[in-house]
């Protein structure tokens, strides 16, 4: 196992290639049953790249033995104020220097009193009390506890000196015997997502907007029955939390059939039918330095919905339907300084239909995907696109997470918002 001042020295700066690459996360576990979830949220923070030195409270040692920690980060677990023999220099102020970012999770009710207070009596609070950088608490206790005046009181001073808070989730608890409700530690895929967020680089894009539209529309055939596609909004949403991530303001224009709440920090507007959507990114696309068209759009809708219910007894009824407007292409005809990226769904004559779309649309590049490839379909976490730009050659890419893709996407479509 390495110690904790490996690659002390290296550049905080540095441009990553994965979520966390190279990003060094302290994370404190203190003594609560939610420690268990603190060993996922070490393996996801290894799996995206970053590095991770663990801090035990005496009692947390109590829920999870060190030795777990140690096995998933490939790093001594540090426990000791006074460890034997003494390091040459203070064991406080070594992982202060070497992190990025400390995570406390759990937190109990007694380490942010103590950390609301100034304490420093065991090595995670001193530790906390030295490190400069983002700080984040996941709480994890009794709702009894997480609803005392006392710990309501300690959550507020911690906020106004800048210290970040994720959750607690409502919901079940730990013991047999306890009373559901506020208290629960979040999940450690938000936990790592919100690390991620705070370790994101925000002057990239800061001075841009960006609108992407998510999800799928829905076209009524009567009040209860209507036409729609496969599209789960994941692609669009993945678009929205990166361009975020980058610095941008985000105007995401969803369809209300997305289950997943949305990426925050976005403006949402939620829409249903095509024409909805369509009058969404017309009031919006002035604003906006890209626009994004990841949502899947009925290309028809029924011509006459009916106002009622359609019963079976009156028959198979008749179905006219129409078309609906090309959003991408009036954007194409109507943009100024705007950058727009097209997504095209093919499955077949692939490349030839993309740049079909892309010339007749106007777009500056079109993100090509065959749902009928593996780790490609809807609704899944994967997808494998090609870029097809309009001043180059495609760039096929492997199969990606979704958000992996689109930043990806958002890298290819920096170059037409810098020659605006």
């Amino acid at each position: 196992m390495t110690g904790i001042a490996d690659n002390i020295d290296q550049d905080p700066t540095s441009t990553i290639a994965g979520r966390l690459d190279r990003r060094r996360v302290i994370l404190a576990v203190t003594g609560g049953i939610a420690a268990y979830k603190s060993c996922h949220l070490v393996r996801e923070i290894i799996r995206a790249g970053g590095e991770v030195q663990v801090l035990m409270t005496d009692a947390a040692t109590r829920f999870v033995a060190p030795l777990t920690f140690a096995t998933l980060s490939g790093k001594e677990v540090l426990t000791e104020m006074f460890p034997e023999p003494p390091p040459a220099d203070p064991i406080h102020l070594t992982p202060a220097r070497w992190g990025h970012i400390l995570v406390v999770a759990p937190a109990t009710a007694n380490f942010i009193g103590r950390l609301a207070g100034g304490l420093a009596d065991d090595l995670p609070s001193t530790v906390a009390l030295a490190f400069q950088g983002p700080i984040l608490l996941a709480p994890a206790m009794n709702p009894r506890l997480w609803t005392s005046p006392a710990v309501q009181d300690n959550i507020e001073q911690l906020s106004r000196r800048g210290v970040n808070f994720i959750g607690p989730e409502e919901g079940e608890m730990g013991g047999v015997h306890e009373e559901p409700g506020p208290g629960r530690m979040s999940e450690p895929d938000s936990i790592l997502n919100r690390i991620e967020g705070l370790l994101a680089d925000r002057s990239r894009w800061q001075d841009r907007t960006v609108l992407v539209t998510s999800g799928p529309t829905i076209e009524p055939l009567d009040p209860v029955r209507f036409l729609s596609n496969r599209s789960s909004g994941r692609m669009g949403d993945a678009v929205a939390r990166q361009a975020i991530l980058r610095g941008a303001e985000v105007i995401l224009i969803r369809g209300k059939a997305v289950a997943a709440p949305p990426p925050d920090g976005v403006e949402l507007v939620e829409v249903e039918t095509a024409a909805e959507m369509s009058a969404a990114v017309k009031a919006h696309f002035d604003r906006c330095d890209l626009l994004v068209m990841a949502a899947a759009v009925a290309d028809w809708t029924p011509e006459s919905p009916h106002a009622s219910k359609l019963k079976k007894i009156d028959g198979i009824p008749e179905l006219t339907l129409c078309q609906t407007e090309d959003i991408l292409a009036w954007a194409g005809s109507h943009r100024s300084r705007q950058a727009i990226v097209g997504f095209a769904l093919e499955t077949d004559d692939h490349l030839e239909k993309a740049g079909l779309k892309l010339a007749s649309k106007g777009a500056d590049l079109i993100a090509l995907n065959d749902p009928t490839r593996p780790h490609s379909a809807f609704g899944g976490e994967t997808v494998r696109l090609t870029l097809v730009p309009r001043d180059g050659e495609p760039e096929e890419l492997p199969t990606l997470t979704k958000r992996e893709a689109a930043d990806r996407l958002l890298e290819a479509a920096q170059r037409f918002l810098s020659a605006q």
